[in-house]
């Protein structure tokens, strides 16, 4: 692949999914300028496997592989220690990333007080919208513990936001 040819690719990918790509790693990590770190060490990874990539599953599943693995290698740094955040900070820090309606704010805040495997299902299923067998590939999970997890998320979410969302 030529170089231009290359650039103009990675162009493309990169404008179709840094968003997207942003608002996983914000939600995975819970802190606006690792999100960002992280991001651009995504597609810098990206940029420099670009010629590897086979095709053998999609751009979005491949990128958010490497999202999701660019945090967890931030994660397992000595460094890294998760942030208790208040409500005000998750709203300033999301602001630019979802809409400011209270409810999204709500359920992302619920969304990353979840367990991470919890919460890397819930993000991978509906922030990303893969289907459960990719989530399972990317994972390296069955497809059975996916749905498992997905469920247990759910009904983790649901009692998070009954006072807000559900009348029982």
């Amino acid at each position: 692949m030529s170089t231009n040819k290359k650039k103009q690719l990675f162009s493309e990918i990169y404008n179709e999914n840094s968003d997207s790509i942003l608002r996983l790693c914000y939600m995975y990590l819970k802190d606006t300028q690792l999100a960002q770190d992280a991001t651009q060490e995504t597609f810098l990874k990206a940029y420099k496997k670009l010629s590897s990539f086979r095709e053998l599953s999609c751009i979005n599943t491949w990128l958010t592989s490497i999202a999701i693995n660019t945090c967890k290698n931030i994660i397992r740094k000595s460094n890294y220690k998760e942030k208790d955040i208040s409500l005000e900070e998750v709203e300033y820090q999301l602001s630019y990333a979802m809409s400011d309606n209270d409810k999204t704010l709500a359920v992302s805040d619920a969304v990353t007080s979840l367990p991470q495997d919890y919460c890397e299902i819930i993000l991978l299923r509906y922030y990303r919208d893969l289907p459960i067998k990719d989530i399972a590939k990317l994972l390296s999970l069955p497809q059975t513990t996916v749905n498992y997890r997905l469920l247990k998320a759910k009904s983790l979410l649901k009692d998070i936001l009954k006072e807000d969302f559900f009348d029982e």
